[in-house]
């Protein structure tokens, strides 16, 4: 009587390859006969899935597939792991390779995520043409913005003169002033409001322009196209990425230009109270520029790569549910899991980063910014000792200093959020220029 012992063989170096197919497995069976030394060797491949993105091609495949498939991000944590802790320290610092982000710069079919980068310039432009004929609302948001930053930098020197006239005795000028600030309290008020209001009904028109140009341009391509692009893909690119863009004129572009003018009024008070002190400030603001280049660019492209790990896992997702029974019948939902987990775990591991990122940000603008207060004190007191300045002089000096400052890290907070949202949004600006099918020309 013949036995069949059945051995299954496992190629490893199938799988150590970035693709997107799953190991292969053969199946080897020994059939020997009673009373014979022979043995009958037949070997029976079992057919992999080729390609894991695609349930369609699901084919049943044995129990020892079933485990946990490293990704990129996983194997790099445990190189860290296993690195020494002073060397895993020196790669979280800022230039280690903890920041590496360039493994994920391709998806996991080779191609590039982003054909070409997309300048500020280009992006502002492109969305200045789909807001362009609502001018009439950005021109008043401009211009109440334009009011307000002025009464609030005005503010402070005001009061402060405020302050030392009612310690002076000098009552007139103290409510001549107490007058003003009142004027320029409720100007601000009424402005601000006005030009939030405005920035926010721009906003909304440049979100629904923008959906309805992606929406349009992706129904007027030929049916080649839908045979590289999947549906998930398309449909998280329309919602998730274009929703990225439902603050970048009602909080960013506003933020900029607003801290824009409050940032070059408060120079201008501090270059006419003393020039030396203010040098000081200056070059803490320039400084902070230059951390913010670095700082601005990493998060760019951490955005981007986010957007296209969310748009794969909703792929994933959308692919799976929708052929859910298909899934069932194979039993394949462990796969279809781990597939949505890769993606999850690369967000995950861009998504740290980021933090990390701004954390290091904060700290750099913490550092400059309370070192900029001691400068202040020490310069102010000295020039004050020797006679070059007054105590009024000195406190409107702190209270633009810090005007100053603060203009300059929300400025920059602001650029870093604007960054964001336009390398989130790349693909959907190429998504709305590509061009029609011949048909529809």
């Amino acid at each position: 009587m013949a036995t069949l012992p059945t051995t299954l063989h496992y190629f490893n170096s199938f799988n150590d390859q970035e693709t997107d197919s799953f190991p292969i497995f053969t199946s080897t069976s020994k059939l020997k006969f009673r009373n014979s030394t022979s043995t009958l060797t037949l070997a029976r491949p079992i057919y992999p899935i080729c390609k894991s993105n695609s349930v369609y091609a699901l084919t049943p495949i044995s129990d020892a597939f079933k485990q946990n498939r490293e990704g990129c991000c996983d194997a790099r944590n445990a190189t860290l792991h296993s690195k020494g802790w002073m060397e895993t320290v020196r790669d979280i610092f800022p230039g280690g390779s903890w920041w590496n982000l360039n493994d994920f710069e391709q998806n996991t079919n080779g191609s590039p995520v982003a054909a070409k980068p997309m300048t500020v310039l280009e992006a502002l432009s492109e969305i200045w043409a789909l807001v362009a004929d609502e001018k009439w609302i950005l021109y008043t948001a401009f211009g109440a913005l334009t009011v307000a930053a002025l009464s609030e930098i005005s503010m402070p020197g005001i009061l402060t003169a405020s302050i030392f006239s009612a310690q002076n005795g000098e009552a007139l000028v103290f409510y001549k002033k107490s007058r003003l600030l009142v004027f320029l309290c409720f100007t601000s008020g009424i402005c601000s409001g006005l030009r939030g209001g405005c920035f926010a009904v721009a906003n909304m028109i440049l979100v629904k322009r923008l959906r309805e140009t992606v929406y349009k341009s992706l129904l007027l391509q030929d049916m080649s196209f839908y045979d590289t692009e999947t549906v998930g893909d398309l449909t998280s690119r329309i919602n998730s990425d274009c929703q990225r863009l439902s603050r970048i004129i009602g909080h960013d572009i506003h933020l900029i230009l607003r801290n824009i003018l409050q940032g070059t009024g408060a120079l201008i008070h501090l270059m006419t109270l003393s020039w030396p002190l203010a040098l000081s400030s200056l070059v803490v603001c320039i400084t902070l520029s230059a951390t913010f280049l670095i700082y601005g660019q990493y998060q760019k492209k951490a955005a981007q790569l986010a957007q296209d790990f969310v748009a794969s896992a909703n792929e994933v997702a959308q692919e799976t549910l929708s052929l859910i029974r298909t899934v069932r019948a194979y039993g394949t939902e462990r796969e279809e899991f781990q597939r949505f987990k890769q993606w999850l775990d690369r967000l995950a591991f861009v998504g740290a980063r980021e933090s990390v990122a701004y954390g290091f940000w904060t700290l750099s603008f913490s550092t400059f910014y309370r070192s900029t207060q001691v400068l202040a004190v020490l310069f102010g007191g000295m020039s004050i000792l020797s006679g070059g300045v007054s105590a009024e002089q000195l406190t409107k000096y702190i209270l633009y200093c810090e005007w100053l400052i603060y203009a300059v890290w929300r400025l920059q907070d602001s650029m870093s959020s604007l960054l964001q949202s336009l390398g989130a949004c790349e693909k959907v600006f190429q998504l709305m220029h590509l061009p029609p099918s011949s048909e529809f020309l």
